[in-house]
């Protein structure tokens, strides 16, 4: 049952501040015969208060995840749950995501940076 190490990831926006500890599961026999796709997916936990999950197949579309999870018009988490979503074999076990306000993107943000912590 393949599951990767956890990564915890901080998102930083303006305004707000989200812990999330991620990971990627599936592919094989176990996760199928629980009616999960062949697909590789990415879990993430947002911790805190308002506490939830989201989960997605790799390079999912994030306002769906997000939504489920009961976040609303919330494009900071969106916006990094898709990057988080597109690059997480790149991502450090340890990260920060920067989020900068983008009037021109989907979200209304965009990734400014990304640090190892």
């Amino acid at each position: 049952m393949p599951v990767s190490m956890p990564k915890y990831v901080t998102v930083k926006a303006p305004g707000t501040e989200r812990q999330l500890l991620c990971f990627k599961f599936g592919g094989d026999e176990f996760f199928k015969k629980r009616g999960f796709s062949e697909f590789d997916y990415i879990a993430g936990i947002v911790l805190g208060p308002n506490s939830a999950l989201l989960v997605d197949r790799v390079g999912g579309y994030a306002w769906y995840a997000v939504e489920k999870a009961g976040y609303y018009n919330e494009g900071d988490l969106a916006c990094a749950w898709q990057w988080i979503l597109r690059h997480f074999d790149t991502l450090p076990e340890k990260a920060v995501v920067v989020l900068e306000s983008d009037r021109e993107s989907e979200f209304r943000f965009k990734v400014k940076e990304v640090k190892e912590v």
